[in-house]
Formats: C-alpha cells, sequence, structure tokens
C-alpha cells in the first residue's frame, strides 16, 4: 500500500477505531496504477464509510473475501489496494499482511470476468445498501443469486472449503511436471487446467501399470507389482471424461491379445468341429479351448468370468468411467467382488469353482489386477459402503470439482489432430516398448540407502498423522499407502527406461522420480483422507461429508496449537499446515462453539 494508499484507509475508519499500528503499517514499493473514474471511486468509498457506519464485515468468509478483492482488482487495480485493506480492516481478525498478500493475488489472477457490482451485491446481502443513480457504473448485475450459489469467476485455486460441497482438495504441484518421463509429460503437456493435468497424470499411472509385467520389488519380504487401483470421485460435468484418453496408452495392447484369441477360438472351433465330425474308430481327442486373452476386463463381468480371465491372463486392468456399471456388478447377486479385488491388492491366491459340467475349482496364483474407475460421490459410497470395508485402504483417491467457469469448447489443446488420434500414437509407442520388455522375464526395482530412509521419515509421519486425524480405523492406510508409493515409482522408473532404450534386470529409482512420487502420493493422501471420512459411519447422524472434512482439519490444526494459546500461535499453525489464517481462526472459534476450546480473553485461548 504506498503513502496515499494508506492516508486513504486512515481518513476512511477515522469515524471510529483505527487499526492497531502493526495492522495500520503499509507496504511499500507497489506499482501505482491509474485512478479510477470519479463516479465509481466515489460510490465504492461511500459503501466502505457505511460499512464502518453500520460495523458490518462483509470478508467473514474467506471466498466473499476473495470476491472483494477480485472486483476490486478488475475495476481498478493497484489503487483498489487501499479499498481492500478498508473494506478488510473491518474483519475481526484483520491482518495487514496477510490482506496485502492476497490482494496482490487477486490482481495477479484476476480475469476480469468478477466485476464490481460484486462488492454492492455482498453488502447488500448484509443489509448494507447505497442509493443508486439510474446511470452508476457497475450496478446492472445486482442480481441475487440462489443460496449456496458461488462465484464461478473466482478461480479455483483460491477458494477454500466450500460447507455445502465437496472441498476443494490439492492437485499434484507444478514443480513436478517439467521433469516427468517424457510419455507422461507428452500427454499432461495436452491438458489445460491444472486438474486436467493431474487426473491424466495419475491416470495414466495407474492405466500403465498394467502393462509392465516384468517389473517386481521386494517390501517386507513380499513380491510387489506395479499394479494399482485408483478411483477418481466428481460430480456430473467435472471432466472424469478425460480418463478415456489414459486407456488409450494401452489398447493396441488389449487389442492384439484379443486378435490372437479371437484367432485360435476360430482354430478351436475348425478342431471342434473336426472332431464331432469323426467316424467310428477315428479316435480324434477332443481339442482344449484357447485360453482367454484380454488386457481390459470388463466391468459389468460376473465374478466368476472375471476370476476366470484372471486365472487365464495372471494380468488384468479393469478401466471403467461410469460408476453405475461398476456398482451393479458389485452388488448383483454374482458379481461381488470384494474379496477377489482384496486380494488382486497384495498378488495373494484365490480360488473359484469354475462354470461347466466338471465344476471345476481353480485357484489363482499371484493375480495382478490394475483398476482405473471413475464416479459420482455416491457411486464411492455405494460401492464402499462403508470407512470399515477392507477395499477403502486399497484404492487410491483423486477427487475432482466441476469446472467454476464456462470453459472453450472449440479449444484445440495444442493441436489441430484430436486427443484421440494424438493419445492412440502414443499409446502405439508404448505397445512397443512393453513388447521389448518381453525379452527380459525379470526387471528387480529397488530404492538407494538415502531414499529408503527419506521414504521411512515420511511414512512414519503419515502414519502418525493419520492416526492424529483418523484414529487407528484408517492407520493400515499408511501401510498401503507405502505399497502405492513403490507402485507409482516402478511406473516412473519404467517409463524413464522407455526414454533410454536400456532396459536392465536390476534398476534403480532416479532422484527425481522419487522426488515426484512423493509429490504424488503426498497429495493422493490428502484426497484419501476426505474419502474416509465420507465413508465414516461414527460421523455423527446430520453432519454433511464436507462438515466431516472440516472436522477432520479442525482436528488436524487443535493438535498443533498448544495448550494455551495466542493469535501468533495461530499464524505458526497455518504457515505449518498450509492454510490461511481465515481458515485456522474459523476452525477455532467452531471449536469455540463445540466446546473444545475456551477464549480467556481478546486474542487468547485454551484447549478444553
Amino acid at each position: 500500500m504506498n503513502t496515499t494508499s494508506q492516508d486513504f484507509l486512515m481518513d476512511l475508519l477515522s469515524e471510529g477505531d483505527k487499526p492497531s499500528s502493526q495492522q495500520a503499517q503499509a507496504p511499500v514499493n507497489h506499482p501505482s496504477a491509474p485512478v479510477p473514474s470519479t463516479d465509481t471511486g466515489a460510490r465504492v468509498k461511500a459503501l466502505i464509510a457505511a460499512l464502518k457506519a453500520a460495523g458490518t464485515d462483509i470478508t467473514a468468509d474467506y471466498n466473499d473475501w476473495l470476491k472483494v478483492g477480485f472486483a476490486l482488482a478488475g475495476e481498478f487495480g493497484e489503487s483498489g489496494r487501499g479499498y481492500f485493506h478498508a473494506i478488510s480492516s473491518l474483519y475481526p481478525g484483520y491482518d495487514q499482511a496477510e490482506s496485502d498478500t492476497k490482494y496482490t493475488e487477486c490482481l495477479k489472477s484476476d480475469s476480469g470476468r468478477t466485476d464490481i457490482s460484486t462488492l454492492f451485491y455482498l453488502a447488500k446481502n448484509q443489509g448494507v445498501t447505497l442509493e443508486r443513480p439510474a446511470n452508476a457504473p457497475g450496478t446492472s448485475h445486482d442480481i441475487p443469486r440462489k443460496k449456496g450459489q458461488s462465484d464461478k469467476n473466482v478461480p479455483l485455486s483460491l477458494l477454500e472449503d466450500d460447507p455445502e460441497e465437496m472441498p476443494l482438495l490439492p492437485v499434484f504441484p507444478e514443480s513436478i511436471f517439467p521433469s516427468l518421463p517424457s510419455l507422461l509429460k507428452e500427454v499432461t503437456d495436452l491438458m489445460i487446467t491444472d486438474q486436467e493435468r493431474s487426473l491424466v497424470l495419475i491416470g495414466s499411472i495407474a492405466t500403465i501399470s498394467s502393462a509392465l509385467l516384468p517389473f517386481r520389488t521386494v517390501y517386507f519380504g513380499k513380491t510387489i507389482y506395479p499394479n494399482m487401483y485408483l478411483f477418481v470421485p466428481g460430480p456430473a460435468g467435472a471432466g472424469k471424461g478425460k480418463l478415456d484418453f489414459c486407456l488409450r496408452l494401452v489398447m493396441p495392447i488389449h487389442k492384439e491379445k484379443l486378435e490372437r484369441w479371437n484367432t485360435a477360438k476360430d482354430e478351436y472351433r475348425k478342431e471342434y468341429a473336426r472332431y464331432k465330425r469323426q467316424k467310428k474308430g477315428e479316435n480324434i481327442d477332443p481339442p482344449e479351448k484357447p485360453p482367454i486373452q484380454m488386457l481390459r476386463v470388463p466391468a459389468n463381468s460376473s465374478a466368476t468370468s472375471f476370476a476366470q480371465a484372471m486365472a487365464e491372463n495372471g494380468n488384468l486392468l479393469m478401466f471403467e468411467t461410469e460408476g453405475d456399471t461398476v456398482v451393479n456388478s458389485f452388488s448383483s447377486d454374482f458379481g461381488n467382488y470384494s474379496d477377489s479385488f482384496r486380494k488382486a491388492f497384495a498378488h495373494e491366491s484365490f480360488g473359484y469353482l469354475r462354470r461347466g459340467d466338471d465344476g471345476e475349482e481353480k485357484e489363482i496364483d499371484n493375480p495382478r489386477l490394475s483398476t482405473v474407475l471413475s464416479g459420482t460421490p455416491e457411486q464411492v459410497k455405494s460401492l464402499i459402503r462403508d470407512a470399515e470395508n477392507g477395499l477403502l485402504s486399497r484404492f487410491m483417491f483423486f477427487c475432482i470439482n466441476a469446472t467454476p467457469e464456462w470453459m472453450d469448447g472449440f479449444d484445440s489443446y495444442g493441436s489441430d489432430a484430436p486427443l484421440e488420434d494424438t493419445f492412440n500414437a502414443i499409446g502405439a509407442r508404448f505397445c512397443a516398448f512393453a513388447k521389448t520388455l518381453e525379452d527380459t522375464p525379470t526387471i528387480r526395482f529397488s530404492l538407494s540407502l538415502p531414499q529408503i530412509g527419506k521414504f521411512n521419515d515420511f511414512f512414519k509421519a503419515e502414519k502418525q498423522r493419520m492416526q492424529d486425524v483418523n484414529g487407528d480405523r484408517y492407520s493400515a492406510s499408511s501401510h498401503r499407502l507405502a505399497w502405492c508409493f513403490l507402485r507409482v515409482a516402478m511406473v516412473l522408473t519404467a517409463l524413464r527406461m522407455m526414454d533410454s532404450g536400456d532396459v536392465r534386470e536390476i534398476v534403480g529409482c532416479a532422484d527425481v522420480d522419487f522426488d515426484a512420487t512423493l509429490e504424488i502420493i503426498r497429495v493422493i493422501s490428502v484426497h484419501n483422507d476426505y474419502i474416509f471420512n465420507v465413508l465414516d459411519r461414527e460421523r455423527p447422524e446430520g453432519i454433511a461429508v464436507a462438515d466431516s472434512y472440516s472436522a477432520a482439519t479442525r482436528k488436524t490444526i487443535l493438535a498443533a496449537l498448544p495448550g494455551y494459546f495466542k493469535t501468533d500461535d495461530m499464524k505458526d499453525v497455518a504457515r505449518k499446515i498450509g492454510k490461511t489464517l481465515r481458515t485456522v481462526r474459523r476452525q477455532v472459534a467452531r471449536a469455540i462453539q463445540a466446546g473444545e476450546v475456551k477464549q480467556v480473553k481478546h486474542g487468547e485461548y485454551k484447549k478444553l
């Protein structure tokens, strides 16, 4: 805030209490911008005076605070900073430095779609209005929104949890994308939004995990293969369909297997016809049915059909973006996959009774299954009914939200060619690489000693964090998440091998791939936390899913605060856990309402 802006703020507050000296201290070196039109500036100044006179704060909700910032940034640019501080200072927990940083973020992120009418609308919602002339600028959009409707022009990256909707969970950090193996970098570069890039990254990794047969590692004496389980929950219209592109990366492998199977079935039918036509005394033995050859198993298969396909292939991919298909199969009388899925995750053998006249019992040794599913949050609850279900901790979850603004559907995503063609071409290259791996029966993957140390440090802390947030009922997830770490790292290492062309029987993990895996798993763990709270039946009746997530956040915040704490302690915790000070304040306020914290005096609190 420059000197002029600081004087303006002090003038606006002169009718009542001024902020403390710490709050009023202005940052320096902000570039100046042209002064806005007199009419709009005068109306905003009058509104601020009215808010002050009424003692009304319109920024208590974090998202409303952002809307104020974007409205002022879009209308006034840098010279709106003083207005932003004046309005923000009416919030009891006003922090000058935090507000200054937030306005800078609004300036950088502003797209011009949140106009100044939003400011007057927010004030009107709190009972503060101005008499305005008919030609007053920026007021033509003062149309009340439906209750709970969010401002679709505020970037997702700056929003915090909406208590009525799925919280905005983190995407993978930007820092990992430039150094990914070339195949993953190529497919993620085709995407536009951060959410799309993250979705296609984890979707590609999980899909490719089905086609790296020689790769394996040893953990706690157990052989682990790259195969992993992924579920992508999200509302309709959230963009789950982008996962379909990931399937194209392995479809050439699936089609080749099917072609070989169809050829074998044709030959079988000919041999069987010959067997049936044999003349007396020829003694032709009946031909054996050819084993099933496929990579992708249909999600609407019966449990027995699935088991037979696994027995005859040893390695399968279940890929389905229609959640109802999976839910119906799992819940039907003949499609209870739960036991098979739980055992296949750890490559544990399971049996099934083969159909037919012989009724032969078959045992499936060392099953390898990769799974990529998507559906709505309700379909997650239909598939995995509660937090005690063993399937929960075996899946990696990556939750997505609907895009908050209209997207240009004619955008070419960087090329005139359809994305289907591009992914098909990339899939053909990967198929060629997968064939080269067939010449190497076993590729043993391992971490270096320094990497093992980092791995153990991370999961030791992660297990403690999970227990702190969700209790012992979720502690098993830290162990299975460690398996997922190794599996993701194996896929990255395999694709790095594809880049170099150097196929070896023993391979380590490059530090860049280890670090990328760590960041991926760190984000996945947050998404898994949320799904656990979705399914937690011990949550009190009537509490919304997002409320249970908020409760988990509050538990983390309270655990990090000392028994007796002040505002500075809340600031330290906000930095430590990556939340805003407003989020911490809001959760402390809710803890006071819940009887978990007592306010001793202004700015000082005690945990109960």
